[in-house]
């Protein structure tokens, strides 16, 4: 099998098998079968090594390609691997949803987006996928259209998503203008300031950065299992992707940018999930946190880090999401309003034995904890932090500080959403309802469970690299004497004590907050509302639909006026035109014509014995000559 034919199977297996699902009553397996063989595939590409690349002229100076390297064809597992564990999963979680064939096509049509994008090196085509994965998410979000916020929520993540996109698409035009090498990994020639930070803003929409950071939450009225897939694992990690490919190329003030923007958002997601009582918003605000830690990672020039991150987030936090799943579906049989809610909760360890361990599993991962994959990814991001403040000095260590302390506040909500959700007295009467666990959810649920350990990262629990950054072609940096690995401890153990001493079952703060749980300070009610990025977002909706209406009035009282006016203009200008040449050259150029043929005639019909008449005529000739150039 050639490479080109390899490569296509991988691509557009899972969109066949979505299609074909459509049309059949066995969609769920006809997906699940797809995927497989498309994971499988991937696999052999992977275990290949080589660096594959096609090229096809497309327009005279654009060259399109397929290009994939070992970063690729890592993420491209990865991809395959999540989906087809969300697959397994949908297959029983949507066995009663009237529209589970629509729900698979979608799936199918994402994955096959999410796979074009991490085959393509070229930024025009990149583009194209990457508008195809927003699609396939709008979709996926509105999939239950029929309730009443979830259209509009789609609609408010999908505008978000396409203002960043126009700034992406603003960018990859300067560097096409500006006769820049629109190919991804070739001669790292640093880019401009303008369209460098174009670029940026782009991947900042995609990866859910301040100030885009409020589609994320519109995106969680979409089923749960696509969150697991959409918002956690895949989609939500393009952006960072497309940021380690061209950070190679952007300026250093545009990857100091980076790192502001990215510590930023980490510290004040992982506020804003503090406040939180639904647990599916909990998770995104926490993978918005994460995503800026990847995002910082890039900007302090540890991009290996981040692709360390990005690849270990994947497994926990999909299986955060696809547990969340499993407990909002336990809690739909007795508060169908309320399911989200984890106030309402407790007790869940008896009710779902499988769904809690690995939940607890994914979750010491997200805190950060030794033993676990995200204490080894996290911490290489901080050393990166750390080693970039030493070397820059004054701004830079607010940066690093601000990082380290953000892996307490992650620990505590960590800690509090695990207490609040399985621990204690159940507060929810679920003494009638009898629940078991099927396997098609538990089975994807401890597989990303077991992925959170260490041991398949690195055999050193302690350690801040992986074999897969060196296999990535990433060198590996052994950093002795660095404090930073204890002082993340530190700040997990701390995070983990708060957490218990205020959550624990039984606790008096526990009791009053379940009576009385809105924040009363400032700051608590500031990061309930999100720091009122939802407000600046109706702000600026305003203001563009002001912008619109008075370009509006504009177009009609001023510019459609002026067009009429020059247009009429110009159709009368026209016609007294015509009349002049008509009359005024036209008729003295054929009058002089006529004359001139009249005279011909006359002076052609005399014969030489006719000299006097001639001389007459000659003479009449003369004077109308003279006359003429005396008159005009």
């Amino acid at each position: 099998m050639s490479e080109l034919i390899l490569i296509l199977i991988i691509l557009f297996l899972p969109l066949l098998s979505g299609l074909v699902g459509f049309i059949s009553k066995y969609s769920s397996i006809i997906s699940i079968v797809g995927v497989s063989f498309s994971f499988l595939f991937s696999l052999v590409l992977a275990f290949d090594r080589k660096v594959i690349r096609f090229e096809w002229l497309w327009v005279e100076g654009v060259v399109f390609s397929i290009h994939i390297d070992r970063i690729s064809s890592v993420l491209i597992v990865l991809v395959n691997l999540i989906s087809l564990l969300v697959l397994i999963y949908s297959s029983r979680y949507m066995e009663e949803d009237n529209g589970d064939k629509r729900y698979f096509a979608f799936l199918g049509f994402f994955i096959f987006s999410m796979l074009g994008l991490l085959m393509t090196n070229h930024l025009l085509l990149l583009f194209v996928f990457w508008e195809l994965v927003g699609l396939a998410s709008y979709l996926l979000i509105g999939f239950w259209y029929q309730k009443e916020s979830v259209p509009a929520s789609a609609r408010t993540s999908f505008m978000i998503n396409r203002i960043a996109d126009t700034s992406l698409l603003a960018g990859i035009i300067l560097l096409f203008r500006d006769d820049f090498d629109l190919t991804i990994g070739s001669e790292p020639i640093l880019w401009t300031i303008l369209p460098s930070i174009l670029i940026a803003v782009g991947a900042f929409g995609k990866s859910a950065q301040l100030p885009f950071s409020g589609w994320l939450l519109k995106a969680m009225a979409g089923p749960t299992p696509v969150s697991a897939l959409i918002h956690a694992a895949t989609m939500v990690a393009a952006g960072v992707y497309l940021l380690v490919r061209v950070s190679p190329f952007l300026p250093q003030e545009v990857l100091n940018f980076i790192a502001i923007i990215g510590c930023l958002t980490s510290c004040y997601a992982a506020i804003c999930a503090i406040v939180r009582h639904d647990i599916k918003k909990v998770l995104a605000f926490s993978t918005i946190s994460q995503l800026g830690y990847m995002v910082l990672g890039i900007g302090v020039g540890a991009a290996d880090a981040s692709l360390f991150h990005l690849i270990t987030h994947a497994f926990f936090k999909a299986g955060l999401f696809l547990g969340a799943a499993s407990v909002i579906n336990f809690m739909c049989n007795a508060r169908k309003n309320d399911s989200r809610d984890m106030r309402y909760m407790g007790g869940l360890t008896s009710k779902l034995p499988w769904t809690c361990r690995s939940f607890i599993l994914c979750s010491l991962a997200l805190a950060g904890l030794p033993l676990f994959s995200g204490f080894l990814s996290k911490d290489s991001i901080l050393l990166g932090a750390w080693l970039f403040a030493t070397k820059t000095g004054s701004w830079a260590y607010i940066i690093s500080d601000l990082a380290i302390f953000t892996t307490l506040l992650t620990a505590f909500y960590v800690a509090r959403m695990v207490l609040l959700v399985f621990f204690g007295t159940p507060r929810t009467n679920l003494t009638n309802y009898k629940y078991r666990e099927s396997k098609r959810l538990y089975f994807p649920l401890v597989i990303l469970g077991v992925f959170s350990l260490f041991i398949f990262f690195n055999l050193n629990p302690l350690g801040h690299s992986s074999y897969l950054i060196e296999y990535m072609g990433f060198p590996i940096q052994h950093l002795e004497g660095s404090i930073i690995p204890f002082l993340s401890i530190l700040m997990v153990i701390s995070g983990f004590v708060l957490a218990f001493s205020w959550f624990k079952p039984g606790a008096k703060y526990t009791t009053t907050y379940l009576k009385n749980s809105q924040p009363k300070s400032g700051l608590g009610i500031f990061a309930l509302e999100g720091f009122q990025l939802g407000e600046l977002y109706r702000r600026v909706g305003i203001a563009i639909y002001k912008l619109s209406l008075a370009a509006a009035y504009l177009d009609r009282q001023v510019i459609d006026p002026m067009l009429h006016f020059v247009s009429i203009g110009s159709v009368v200008g026209s016609k007294v035109l015509a009349l002049i040449e008509r009359f005024m050259v036209d008729g003295p150029v054929n009058l002089s014509a006529s004359i001139l043929a009249f005279l011909g005639k006359r002076f052609a019909g005399l014969s030489a014995r006719d000299g006097q008449t001639q001389i007459i005529w000659l003479l009449v000739m003369v004077i109308l000559i003279l006359g003429w150039f005396i008159l005009f």
